[in-house]
């Protein structure tokens, strides 16, 4: 697998995963994984139940100590100086647990006091007012719906503007609504230039998000993708009016060309300039051309694919 480093600043890597393995006994549970996420990133973690997603994040955030590889953040290996490597560092994972009869605003100062961390009450006002919680804050949190816990677990990762946010299934239980408020939350922490690792089941969530992705099966890393600035060749979809005609003309001119559902066709191109040309070549031919654009494939199908294909693999592998 290619390393982005190649083509990447290497003092901008806010995540780095090397050679990571999680075992228990026998099992391993995460196996020799390794990626890296870039500063301002939004990174999603995708993969099944029981995939390794959950330890791995634990891994990350110190609180499980892997058997073997190094895991580092802004630089520092989190298991020689966890404090100084998770400092900056905020997290939402698995269900967040609050004290039930206090109020959403009283559990975020009561964490402060239990970190020992000094915020201005217009402070704690503002992060509850980002996440949608302005209203509510003086409402005990045995009251919240789980859409609400999520918001204020949000809210406490948000507390010391962390440089890097970590978020294990940070949408379960959130309305359309609030689920559209919280990706707009999270592309504004981007664009401010705050690194997001994101595991979701919630994929088309995941690809309004997501910059990179990583895929993860049975502990593997089974992809990488990084959706900007790809060194991959363009893909493209084209549809005219005569698609048996227009596949005979592809075929001619050596064109690789996969027939989609609906009559048009995807194809990889090498640049992006080429696809006017294409288009000029078309219309040149008499062809009608219906409606030709970038492609970009379905992350729901593709998430299926490549899970489909490494569970696959492993058959093999054991027949």
């Amino acid at each position: 697998m290619t390393s982005r480093s190649q083509y990447r600043d290497t003092s901008d890597v806010m995540i780095s995963f090397q050679h990571v393995t999680k075992k228990y006994r026998q099992l391993n549970v995460v196996d020799d994984i390794t990626f890296e996420v870039y500063r301002g990133e939004i990174c999603g973690f995708l993969g099944p139940n029981g995939a390794g997603k959950t330890t791995s994040l634990r891994m990350l955030l110190g609180l499980l100590r892997p058997s073997s590889g190094r895991i580092e953040v802004q630089g520092t290996n989190v298991h020689r100086d966890a404090p100084r490597a998770l400092d900056g560092v905020g997290a939402i994972v698995e269900e967040s647990r609050f004290y039930p009869y206090l109020t959403g605003e009283q559990n975020l100062r009561q964490a402060l006091r239990m970190h020992n961390l000094n915020i201005t009450d217009s402070a704690i006002q503002q992060r509850l007012a980002r996440v949608g919680l302005a209203e509510s804050r003086t409402r005990r949190v045995k009251g919240y719906s789980l859409g609400m816990r999520q918001r204020l677990a949000l809210a406490l990762a948000l507390l010391q503007e962390p440089a890097i946010l970590v978020l294990d299934e940070p949408m379960n239980g959130l309305d359309p609504s609030a689920m559209r408020e919280f990706r707009l939350h999270l592309l504004q922490l981007a664009q401010l230039g705050v690194t997001i690792l994101l595991s979701s089941h919630i994929l088309s969530e995941v690809e309004q998000l997501a910059t990179m992705l990583v895929f993860i099966n049975h502990g593997r890393i089974v992809g990488i993708e990084d959706r900007n600035g790809s060194t991959e060749r363009v893909q493209a979809y084209v549809r005219c009016a005569e698609p048996k005609r227009l596949r005979t003309w592809f075929e001619d001119r050596k064109i690789a060309a996969e027939p989609t559902e609906d009559g048009g066709y995807h194809l990889y191109l090498e640049h992006l300039e080429d696809t006017a040309s294409l288009i000029r070549g078309l219309v040149n031919d008499g062809f009608n051309v219906l409606e030709a654009r970038p492609y970009k494939e379905n992350l729901e199908r593709q998430y299926m694919e490549r899970m489909a294909a490494h569970d696959k693999e492993m058959q093999n592998a054991k027949s």
